[in-house]
Protein backbone atom coordinates (compact mmCIF):
# COMPACT_ATOMS: atom_id res chain seq x y z
CA UNK A 1 0.00 0.00 0.00
CA UNK A 2 1.45 3.40 -0.85
CA UNK A 3 1.77 5.92 1.89
CA UNK A 4 -0.87 8.94 2.22
CA UNK A 5 0.91 12.14 1.07
CA UNK A 6 1.68 14.74 3.34
CA UNK A 7 -0.21 17.98 2.90
CA UNK A 8 2.31 20.74 1.88
CA UNK A 9 1.59 24.35 2.65
CA UNK A 10 3.43 27.16 1.73
CA UNK A 11 6.39 28.48 4.49
CA UNK A 12 5.02 31.48 6.60
CA UNK A 13 8.06 33.73 5.48
CA UNK A 14 7.26 32.84 2.11
CA UNK A 15 3.53 33.48 2.48
CA UNK A 16 4.56 36.79 4.12
CA UNK A 17 6.71 37.63 0.83
CA UNK A 18 3.77 37.46 -1.23
CA UNK A 19 2.68 40.88 0.38
CA UNK A 20 5.76 42.19 -1.48
CA UNK A 21 4.91 42.85 -4.60
CA UNK A 22 1.68 45.01 -3.48
CA UNK A 23 3.76 46.84 -0.23
CA UNK A 24 6.69 47.99 -3.04
CA UNK A 25 4.11 49.05 -5.27
CA UNK A 26 2.00 51.25 -2.48
CA UNK A 27 6.09 52.53 -1.37
CA UNK A 28 6.33 54.08 -4.73
CA UNK A 29 3.23 55.48 -5.36
CA UNK A 30 3.56 57.15 -1.93
CA UNK A 31 7.22 57.92 -1.59
CA UNK A 32 8.71 57.49 -5.43
CA UNK A 33 12.21 59.07 -3.85
CA UNK A 34 12.83 56.70 -0.86
CA UNK A 35 11.38 53.34 -3.42
CA UNK A 36 14.57 51.28 -3.26
CA UNK A 37 15.45 51.54 0.39
CA UNK A 38 11.63 51.35 1.72
CA UNK A 39 11.58 48.61 -0.86
CA UNK A 40 14.20 46.58 0.88
CA UNK A 41 13.32 47.36 4.01
CA UNK A 42 9.92 46.43 3.59
CA UNK A 43 11.10 43.06 2.74
CA UNK A 44 13.16 42.23 5.59
CA UNK A 45 9.84 43.41 7.35
CA UNK A 46 7.82 40.80 5.88
CA UNK A 47 9.84 37.93 6.22
CA UNK A 48 11.26 39.26 10.08
CA UNK A 49 7.43 39.01 10.39
CA UNK A 50 7.13 35.82 8.85
CA UNK A 51 9.72 34.11 11.32
CA UNK A 52 8.14 36.10 14.04
CA UNK A 53 4.16 35.14 13.60
CA UNK A 54 4.00 31.69 13.75
CA UNK A 55 6.14 31.45 16.52
CA UNK A 56 4.05 33.96 18.71
CA UNK A 57 0.91 32.74 17.68
CA UNK A 58 2.13 28.76 19.12
CA UNK A 59 2.96 30.49 22.08
CA UNK A 60 0.20 31.71 22.84
CA UNK A 61 -1.80 28.62 21.57
CA UNK A 62 -0.17 26.55 23.96
CA UNK A 63 -2.28 24.52 26.61
CA UNK A 64 -2.55 25.83 29.95
CA UNK A 65 -1.36 22.76 32.76
CA UNK A 66 -4.97 22.40 34.64
CA UNK A 67 -4.89 21.43 38.21
CA UNK A 68 -3.04 18.33 39.65
CA UNK A 69 -5.27 15.25 39.89
CA UNK A 70 -5.38 13.11 42.54
CA UNK A 71 -3.94 9.19 41.58
CA UNK A 72 -6.83 7.72 42.35
CA UNK A 73 -9.32 10.28 40.71
CA UNK A 74 -9.33 8.17 37.50
CA UNK A 75 -12.83 7.63 36.16
CA UNK A 76 -14.09 4.06 35.39
CA UNK A 77 -16.70 2.48 33.58
CA UNK A 78 -18.24 -0.33 34.87
CA UNK A 79 -19.69 -2.97 31.64
CA UNK A 80 -22.57 -4.98 31.89
CA UNK A 81 -21.73 -8.81 31.14
CA UNK A 82 -24.32 -9.97 28.08
CA UNK A 83 -24.71 -13.25 27.48
CA UNK A 84 -25.42 -14.40 23.16
CA UNK A 85 -27.71 -16.72 22.45
CA UNK A 86 -26.10 -19.97 20.87
CA UNK A 87 -26.56 -20.19 17.32
CA UNK A 88 -28.72 -22.82 15.27
CA UNK A 89 -27.72 -23.96 12.00
CA UNK A 90 -28.32 -21.93 9.02
CA UNK A 91 -30.23 -23.39 5.85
Amino acid sequence: MAPDKREWSVPAPVRALLWWPGVAFVLVMVAPDAAAVGIAASGVMLVTLGFVLPVVTRRLRRPRPGPPRAFDDHPTVEMPTVEMPPVGRAA
